[in-house]
């Protein structure tokens, strides 16, 4: 550790974690002493029949529930405002966010836009307005092993009508509780489960190379790593193994934690360039875009990719340092192909792109991009996208 080095670190929400959690959900509502909440969700869980559970056991504790099944994959401002309004017909709730990261993540925004005045905008990163300590309390019961925003204070949204993602950046924001059930990740199909754990992977990586990295979050962050590369493969192709998913829930709750804390990197920023302009799936656009760049960082960070290289289970003790680290670029390569990631943007279909404005959205993304071990320019970004889209 660099003794000289100025680090902080946080972790506000409390976990409880285990097979069969979700069934101390109507506990944890009593906790907060209401009987009252207001569950954000998508239809995608309505129709599987997971969200009967839940209401089941709220129901089975006297609770009362109003539903908002409404959030999409990367979860838009209108779908947000409509949240809110019905949010703020009983303001004196506790909200349950009840899915993968989108519900979680608009789940954080309808308690800032219900309780705040103006538009959500002026709580981004680009706004001039602060979110205060007037939140809802949320409760988060992730059903995938992928964002980790069930311990994080950012939610990550789409405006549909600039199609750029928007941040908002608060403590205040924090779920109180998370729920850690791997129960609830057990039907998630093979194509989700490889693109929410490739999404947890890149949390992990991105946090440990990141300049703002510190030591407890690199604890976090390699032992994540470490066990997404022991258990993905096995969670993809056997979905009924509760061990694999167990502990691909825990890995993704612990990158989580490390990149709240540590930061993220350049990969967030191209990827959430894609998710707002093409509506890629946040974790299959950090999927795709990860090996490349790592591949651009590895010049500046070549001892920290050796150590990602060890803990994905790589030999290097014969190798030299830039050998050594190039070593997690195909063992992450390795990992995508073996779960089924397709190998870039132009395995899906896509043949042009708006690089140029791809690339200025992408270094717009000031919560991201700063933290990249590499200072990347405009020309460097413009050719990490064009190397995407030849695959």
């Amino acid at each position: 550790m660099d003794a000289g080095k100025f680090f902080e670190f946080n972790s506000p929400t409390r976990i409880w974690c285990g097979l069969n959690a979700v069934e101390r959900l109507g506990e944890a509502v009593k906790s907060f002493n209401t009987e009252d909440v207001f569950l954000v969700t998508d239809k995608g869980l309505t129709e599987s029949g997971l969200l009967d559970e839940v209401l089941g056991v709220l129901k089975q504790s006297k609770i009362t529930c109003e539903v908002f099944d409404d959030v999409e994959p990367n979860p838009d401002l209108q779908t947000v405002n409509r949240g809110a309004e019905l949010f703020a017909k009983r303001i004196d709730r506790l909200i349950i966010a009840f899915g993968g990261g989108s519900p979680i993540d608009a789940a954080k925004a309808i308690g800032v836009k219900a309780t705040h005045d103006g538009d959500i905008h002026d709580y981004t990163r680009h706004g001039d307005r602060k979110v205060q300590g007037i939140t809802p309390p949320i409760i988060a019961v992730p059903t995938t092993a992928g964002t980790g925003s069930e311990v994080t204070w950012v939610s990550v949204l789409v405006d549909g009508k600039s199609k750029r993602k928007i941040v908002v950046p608060s403590p205040f924001i924090a779920p109180k509780l998370a729920i850690i059930d791997p129960l609830m990740t057990k039907s998630l199909p093979p194509s989700i489960t490889a693109t929410t754990g490739m999404d947890a992977l890149t949390h992990a990586v991105e946090a440990y190379v990141s300049l703002k990295s510190g030591p407890l979050a690199d604890a976090f962050a390699l032992r994540a790593i470490e066990t997404i590369s022991k258990s993905l493969r096995e969670a993809v192709g056997n979905g009924g193994n509760m061990e694999a998913r167990s502990d691909m829930l825990m890995a993704s709750t612990m990158a989580g934690v490390a990149f709240i804390n540590g930061g993220l990197g350049l990969v967030h920023s191209v990827a959430h360039a894609l998710g707002g302009r093409h509506n890629i799936a946040h974790g299959l656009a950090n999927a795709i875009m990860l090996p490349l760049v790592m591949k651009f960082n590895l010049s500046a960070a070549p001892s920290r990719y050796r150590d990602i290289a060890v803990a994905m289970g790589e030999t290097v003790s014969d190798l030299g340092l830039m050998e050594a680290a190039q070593k997690s670029v195909t063992a992450v390569e390795d990992m995508s192909k073996d779960i089924g990631i397709p190998t870039g943007l132009g395995a899906l279909g896509i043949k042009d792109l708006n690089i140029d404005q791809l690339a200025e959205d992408a270094l717009d993304d000031k919560g991201t991009f700063p933290f990249n071990p590499r200072p990347p320019t405009k020309t460097d970004v413009v050719e990490i996208f064009k190397e995407a889209l030849k695959k």
